[in-house]
């Protein structure tokens, strides 16, 4: 089978530098604008099913896409991004700041530590994790489009080329950007990474 990633577009979050996993924040204009190009380049792919997260920022772009391929939407909670908990909603300096001691477990074991309200990530691997094996048990020669967050398409990559988790950060996944990857017998294989779709 041949998954196709899309980060969704530049949010309000991004623009700001928020910690931004389970709270909506809109689409800005470059961001939907990245989804728009995101359609004209997968329209000419042959897509069986479109996997999205809930999130509204996720939503929207697979929406956007979806309008242009023509293909319905199939909502997936294990998609979410991680759930920042406390930290949800704040940067960097305010979560460094207000919640300091949290801030500096949850960076000395940021796998398993799991921020107070929220998810480690650990939690989203097995979620990830989860949503694969459900894939693999319907494992045939279709193409899925998953329309999700950045640190989701991290977790999946790495999941599907057999990597240890640590090594999710040798991905840069940019707004719009879009990820191929074959996988077939257990064994996957990154064929393209188009870093942004609006360049």
């Amino acid at each position: 089978m041949k998954l196709i990633m899309v980060r969704h577009g530049e949010s309000q979050a991004n623009v700001k530098g928020i910690y931004s996993g389970w709270t909506d924040y809109d689409l800005t204009k470059r961001g939907e604008n990245q989804a728009e190009k995101a359609g004209e380049y997968l329209k000419n792919i042959n897509i069986d099913k479109i996997y999205s997260s809930p999130i509204k920022r996720a939503l929207k772009t697979a929406q956007i896409i979806s309008s242009q391929i023509n293909k319905d939407i199939k909502i997936i909670d294990d998609l979410k991004e991680i759930n920042f908990g406390i930290f949800d909603g704040k940067t960097h300096k305010e979560i460094s700041k207000v919640y300091k001691d949290e801030y500096e477990r949850w960076v000395k074991n940021y796998i398993k530590h799991r921020i107070s309200q929220g998810e480690s990530l650990e939690d989203l691997y097995n979620r990830i994790n989860n949503f694969i094996n459900k894939l693999k048990k319907d494992n045939n020669d279709k193409t899925y489009l998953i329309v999700s967050h950045g640190g989701v398409i991290q977790v999946l990559i790495t999941i599907l080329l057999d990597l240890d988790i640590e090594k999710m950060w040798s991905f840069k996944i940019p707004t719009g950007a879009i990820v191929e990857v074959e996988y077939n017998e257990d064994f996957g294989i990154l064929t393209k990474l188009i870093s942004s779709c609006d360049n």
